[in-house]
């Protein structure tokens, strides 16, 4: 089974800093000669080992099933889990020269409940961490808009292309079904106050383009209901009207293909896809497309499309050249 983009293991390399703050404090309270912890995380089912010695720490690295330690007496240990994430034990370790005395294995045993509670913190903000950074990358890399939208209607996150979407030269206006022009930062606010996870809904921009928002629902650390939009800026004209307009500007027939796949929302994986063509291939398409038209981007493509239709140029006459007579 394969796990979620959003389950990362924590604990591991540059991001085990605050694993690192709780076994200093433990050293302080009970001096062991070395800590090692180890976790099985399940959603991937690996094992992960962590160790410390006195004055050497080494990150946690995927290892086979637990050892088992020879003495019970030589160490002490304290169990955590996260439901449907991770279980294991971090174990204080002394060689049998230095045996846990009495007072130490009753300070331990009153130290295991906080301890237990700091291992599961940090694990959980590790992981919701890693899941907030790999979802900020991927929305950043796509070019859907994507925005986050708080109850009262501001904006917690915007990827680029939402930003540029917003940010146009241009303020871009939205007609929705009732008529009343607003403007499109408004309508994503409101949609973010009252929309319902799971639907979609389409309006008009009043440059004649059509507008879909899907909406989906998160309940953030501060426990509001955050609203996921994601936007689908899409030409309004026909497919015929796409294919007669490209046909005019020397597009071929495969590379109008390609170009009503992008009038879709969709994206060069998904076209390559449907066309049965590869990624590279879909590129290339849309690189000719470009240069015909005078744009350097899909949203100039929209532009330059939905724009008034531009006629054939018409061919200069060419004159011809002037008879020369012969002299008799």
């Amino acid at each position: 089974m394969p796990v979620s983009p959003l389950d990362g293991p924590p604990f591991r390399g540059r991001h085990a800093t605050t694993l690192t703050r709780i076994v200093g404090t433990v050293r302080s309270v009970l001096d062991p000669d070395s800590v090692e912890m180890e976790y099985l995380f399940e959603p991937s089912g690996q094992r992960f080992r962590w160790r410390a010695l006195r004055s050497r720490v080494f990150t946690a690295s995927t290892v086979r099933p637990a050892r088992r330690h020879s003495s019970p007496a030589e160490s002490l240990a304290v169990e955590f889990h996260l439901t449907g994430l991770l279980r294991g034990a971090l174990t204080l370790l002394r060689g049998p020269r230095r045996p846990w005395t009495a007072p130490e294995i009753l300070r331990f045993e009153v130290f295991r409940p906080l301890l237990a509670q700091l291992l599961e913190s940090a694990a959980a903000a590790e992981i919701h961490a890693a899941a907030r950074r790999r979802l900020e990358s991927a929305a950043e890399a796509a070019s859907t808009p994507i925005l986050l939208i708080r109850p009262s209607g501001s904006v917690l996150y915007a990827n680029r292309a939402a930003t540029a979407l917003l940010s146009a030269r241009v303020p871009l206006f939205v007609l929705p079904k009732d008529g009343r022009e607003t403007s499109l930062s408004a309508w994503i606010s409101r949609l973010g106050a009252t929309a319902a996870a799971g639907e979609k809904l389409r309006a008009s921009l009043a440059d004649g383009r059509a507008l879909e928002a899907s909406v989906a629902r998160f309940a953030d650390d501060e426990q509001d209901d955050v609203a996921v939009l994601t936007l689908r800026v899409q030409s309004a004209l026909s497919h015929e009207d796409v294919k007669e307009r490209l046909a005019t500007r020397g597009v071929s027939g495969r590379e109008a293909e390609v170009v009503r796949a992008v009038l879709e929302g969709l994206r060069n994986a998904e076209i390559a896809s449907r066309l049965f063509i590869t990624e590279w291939t879909v590129k290339d398409h849309l690189k000719h497309v470009f240069s015909k038209l005078g744009v350097s981007s899909r949203s100039g493509l929209l532009k330059a499309l939905d724009g008034p239709p531009r006629s054939a140029p018409k061919p200069h006459p060419v004159e011809s050249p002037a008879r020369r007579h012969l002299k008799m």
